[in-house]
């Protein structure tokens, strides 16, 4: 009540209704899903079930929020109601990786490795949730925590925990085309995304149609690995890239500014990346996720010595 008064008061002083609605919004989450979902009280003595519909809320607000940092309170008071509680390991584990992914959304890989270890010694005993979580770690090892290399052997990790069709065997499959394409290996590549492809006609139908969470593995996260390797040289990038953008949703900015990163970097095209960046907030244009890309597209450009390069330097810098 404190936090919504204190925000209502700022009101004036906000550029937008938007902003007003922003602030409240993060006060909320600040006090934890498991509040925002159940109550005060009830979130003290929640049931499995109702852990688990609190981390599916969470993986949505980890998938779409502009600022990943403001969930970070949130994040925090949850994962200590539940070791304060004896909660279910799957969703610390869970909860622990979406925290891992807001490291690296800032830039801090150190503190990314302690909490996807947080996260994998949660999920022991559970093959499932050992694939999610290293999967995870993998996928995000992409954006600057770990090499190529290294990317590769975790995708393994993940890939040995489990041979059934999941969410988590899709996202090691995935890093694993996209690391491999960034070391030049096209062949080895192509033969993964061929396997990817193959598991995705297998995926439960829960999964596939689960489009606004980090939980789902829908059609267009196939067409975003193809993307990523099109910009180190594979083929079918255009149309990938169509059929992504055709179907993401518009609250999935991250992905959507990155399917369009990955056609600036693929064409040295300047200017449309610095029309992607334009309209981002600060916290938007600063993300990992999308700042990793826009270098890509950056040094695609100035291999070329491609117009506006400078200014798309200028813009990253």
């Amino acid at each position: 009540m404190e936090r919504q008064k204190r925000s209502t008061a700022r009101r004036e002083a906000l550029r937008s209704v938007q902003e007003v609605d922003d602030v409240k919004r993060r006060a909320f989450i600040g006090l934890g899903l498991s509040v925002v979902l159940l109550g005060p009280e009830a979130a003290a003595r929640a049931s499995e079930a109702q852990w688990d519909q609190i981390a599916h809320a969470w993986s949505y607000e980890i998938a779409t929020a502009p600022d990943r940092s403001a969930l970070l309170p949130g994040l925090a008071a949850d994962l200590k109601r539940l070791h304060a509680n004896g909660g279910p390991r799957h969703v610390v584990a869970q909860l622990s990786s979406y925290v891992a992914a807001i490291a690296v959304s800032n830039g801090d890989h150190g503190t990314a490795r302690r909490w996807w270890r947080r996260a994998r010694s949660a999920a022991t005993g559970d093959t499932h949730l050992i694939a999610y979580v290293t999967s995870r770690e993998a996928v995000q090892g992409l954006y600057g925590a770990y090499s190529p290399a290294q990317v590769v052997t975790v995708a393994n990790e993940a890939l040995r925990a489990t041979s059934a069709p999941c969410a988590g065997r899709m996202e090691a499959l995935g890093a694993k085309a996209q690391a491999l394409s960034m070391l030049g290996r096209q062949k080895a590549a192509s033969d993964v995304l061929a396997v990817l492809e193959r598991t995705f006609e297998s995926l439960p139908v829960d999964i596939t149609r689960d489009k606004l969470s980090a939980l789902g593995w829908p059609e267009e996260r196939l067409h975003h690995v193809r993307s990523y390797c099109a910009m180190y040289g594979s083929d079918g990038g255009e149309a990938a890239r169509t059929e992504a953008l055709r179907l993401y949703s518009d609250a999935l900015w991250r992905s959507r500014a990155q399917i369009r990163l990955h056609r600036a970097a693929s064409e040295a095209d300047a200017g449309l990346a610095l029309d992607v960046l334009g309209p981002l907030e600060d916290a938007q244009r600063s993300d990992r996720f999308v700042r990793t890309i826009a270098r890509r597209a950056l040094a695609s450009c100035e291999s070329r010595n491609a117009a506006g390069t400078a200014e798309l330097r200028e813009a990253l810098a």
